[in-house]
């Protein structure tokens, strides 16, 4: 009798526990005691230039929210068209820290033409009425508060900005052909135009099979390598009119390529890519959904390179993209620019229907471009 007596006791100790526990932000949330974030830094009129894609078109700034205790809260940088009141703002930037936070010239550009196209409006070199706000969540707690809202004007450009670049002939793109035209070929950029080239290359299972760069889509310049002893160096020296890098093997590599020194520097590497989310509890529950690597060729023949996945996926489940199933090398929403939805936090993405989609990461570009299309 007196075994039951103390489970019962003991039972009924962990339920009023746990029932505070769930309550506990309940308790202590009190809206009256709330500090909304105070934006700030944002000039009158901008107008975007397709030329300094790189540099930094604005940097918000605003203060640390206050909950009345501590709390994690997550502040989201929002944007909408003025007079829309949020209804389909676009997430510029979502963490747990407070500014400042600067956004390239690129990607608000891209963040414009999203906002416009979801609204189903023409994409024009013209001034448009923009407003922001930070948008700050206590988990389920609560509603968001907001700070002040803040106006400008923005013009953006049309088209995607022309980077410097050299090319990568080899093995897995048949070293340029047809006709030497480096049509095929995967590339690296030097978005800041200072002789450092960088970007995701892969070369899924034909990397050791050899490859070179070379400044110009000819054979008339190219640098090659002539070391075999060590297998993926962290860096090698290319020499112009060498044999060909054969002392990589990995599916893919992020490089760094400089011009003037010809030193080539492996950034990070990864042998699959693949989806984790809910439908496989971040890798938990099953592996990621492996991801393969294709290409798509336009009128000209040049070739765009993506990896691509088609799953199933339920209403608001959220994923990422990541390499070798760790969170080493991975790709969220402030990664990416193209078509896609956004969870709000996390840098998650997510879907919003039920259904089969298929997801296209083109990563062979500046800033990689995510595609998601419902099936």
């Amino acid at each position: 009798m007196k075994i039951v007596k103390y489970i019962s006791a003991i039972c009924f100790s962990l339920l009023v526990f746990s029932a505070c526990d769930s309550d506990l932000d309940k308790v202590y949330y009190n809206e009256s005691e709330v500090t909304p974030a105070v934006l700030s830094g944002i000039a009158d009129t901008y107008v975007l230039d397709a030329n300094k894609a790189q540099a930094t078109a604005i940097e918000f700034k605003w203060t640390k929210p206050q909950a009345g205790y501590a709390a994690k809260i997550i502040n989201t940088l929002q944007m909408d068209l003025k007079g829309k009141n949020f209804g389909s703002a676009v997430t510029l930037y979502s963490s747990t820290e407070e500014g400042p936070y600067a956004i390239t010239t690129k990607d608000l550009n891209s963040k414009i033409t999203n906002l416009l196209q979801s609204y189903e409006m023409e994409v024009t070199v013209a001034a448009y009425d923009f407003e922001f706000r930070i948008a700050s969540s206590i988990s389920d707690a609560a509603d968001s508060f907001y700070s002040n809202v803040v106006s400008t004007q923005i013009t953006p450009f049309i088209g995607d900005p022309e980077y410097p670049k050299v090319y990568l002939p080899g093995a897995y793109c048949s070293w340029g052909d047809p006709n030497d035209s480096f049509q095929q070929c995967q590339l690296l950029f030097s978005a800041n135009d200072d002789g450092i080239y960088e970007g995701w290359v892969v070369f899924g299972n034909q990397t050791k099979d050899g490859w070179k760069i070379s400044p110009e889509a000819s054979w008339n310049t190219s640098w090659g390598y002539e070391g075999t002893n060590e297998m993926n160096p962290t860096s090698i020296t290319l020499v112009a009119g060498a044999g060909n890098i054969s002392c990589y093997d990995k599916f893919s590599y992020k490089f760094s390529f400089n011009k003037t020194t010809l030193e080539l520097l492996v950034k990070a590497s990864a042998d699959a890519w693949g989806i984790a989310g809910t439908h496989n509890d971040w890798g938990k529950a099953t592996a990621d959904t492996p991801m393969t690597l294709a290409f798509e060729s336009d009128a000209s023949g040049t070739r765009a390179y993506y990896l691509t996945a088609t799953l199933d996926l339920k209403t608001d489940n959220a994923w990422k993209i990541r390499a070798d199933n760790e969170w080493v090398n991975s790709f969220g929403t402030n990664d990416v620019e193209g078509e896609f939805e956004e969870a709000g936090s996390d840098n998650n993405f997510k879907v919003s229907e039920d259904g089969t989609y298929t997801i296209k990461l083109y990563f062979n570009r500046v800033k990689a471009k995510l595609i998601v299309t419902k099936k």
